[in-house]
């Protein structure tokens, strides 16, 4: 019984962590730029990801890897690259939201709340701060958005060490 209850753990395990991790940070330093000369963001379609009812894509771009600290707070930042299906621009991005949980363990960043920000230089691109991970582990990270009038969800995970 102990065997069939570790092997279904083993799977629990392995499965929960499946999905991109987009946790690789730029090669800058992006906390020093400003916001005209952060990234444009992807040039390869390649790249963006498509949301979960296909409605939209989107990217999601840390401007240090994500990580759990005992000894500090670290507010997590970067960006969200939000483009239509074909990979355009779209005119209007309204309603969007950053979740991080941890369905797995039943909870999310706690008092802390994601706040997302669109920038000056372009529509299409969002700035985003405040995501504290409260422990190490494998992460969901959610975009909630309306894409050009499509409602949808933008689902990745990151492994916060």
């Amino acid at each position: 019984m102990k065997f069939v209850y570790l092997v279904l753990m083993l799977i629990v395990t392995a499965s929960s962590s499946c999905g991109r991790n987009n946790g690789t940070p730029l090669p800058t330093d992006r906390e020093s730029l400003e916001d005209n000369d952060l990234p444009l963001g992807p040039t390869d379609d390649s790249d963006l990801q498509l949301s979960d009812a296909k409605k939209w894509r989107a990217e999601l771009d840390w401007t240090e890897q994500p990580r759990f600290s005992d000894e500090e707070i670290l507010d997590l930042t970067g960006l969200i690259f939000v483009r239509n299906v074909d990979g355009g621009k779209p005119t209007n991005v309204s309603k969007i939201e950053l979740i991080a949980d941890m369905p797995q363990h039943g909870h999310g960043t706690g008092n802390n709340v994601p706040s997302v920000h669109a920038t000056d230089s372009d529509p299409s691109r969002f700035t985003f701060e405040n995501v504290i991970f409260t422990m190490q582990g494998s992460w969901r990270i959610r975009i909630l958005a309306t894409v050009d009038g499509r409602e949808d969800v933008w689902t990745t995970w990151v492994d916060v060490r």
